[in-house]
């Protein structure tokens, strides 16, 4: 199985009918007012991955962790999900929503993928990061 892509956004949307993503707001950087800062930020948003060369012989159960690091590297944030993957599949997308983030903090928050695929062990697929930012201190 081949890892693509990941990326963090505040929504997506799934075409029902040509199953084609839109990808709403990409989530790279936040501008906060002081007063957000230790505090658990009630965002919204999704970590999207996308994946191929699937082996298809049999259905498959894939499972995402996902880590989240403050700025000085301390894990504010853990979240798992488990899909199954039907054979004859030769791609597939996972969608993980998640709903807020402990923010303590300005600096780099890093998103941390992990993969596990059945009952195997799980593996790191990828690192993203968020900036959150001072509102009056943008650059």
């Amino acid at each position: 199985m081949k890892h693509n892509w990941s990326i963090i956004c505040q929504e997506s949307i799934i075409d029902q009918e040509t199953n084609r993503l839109s990808l709403i707001n990409n989530l790279e950087q936040l501008n906060l007012p002081q007063a957000s800062f230790g505090k658990d930020l009630p965002i919204p948003f999704e970590v999207i991955s996308y994946f191929t060369e699937v082996e298809t012989d049999k259905e498959k159960e894939i499972e995402q962790l996902i880590k989240i690091l403050d700025p000085q590297n301390n894990q504010i944030k853990e979240t798992k999900i488990k899909v199954r993957v039907p054979e004859k599949f030769s791609r597939f997308r996972l969608r993980n929503k998640i709903v807020g983030m402990p923010i303590s903090t300005p600096g780099m928050y890093k998103f941390l993928l992990f993969i596990k695929v059945d009952n195997g062990k799980f593996n790191n697929i990828a690192e993203l990061g968020v900036e959150v930012l001072l509102k009056n201190k943008l650059v």
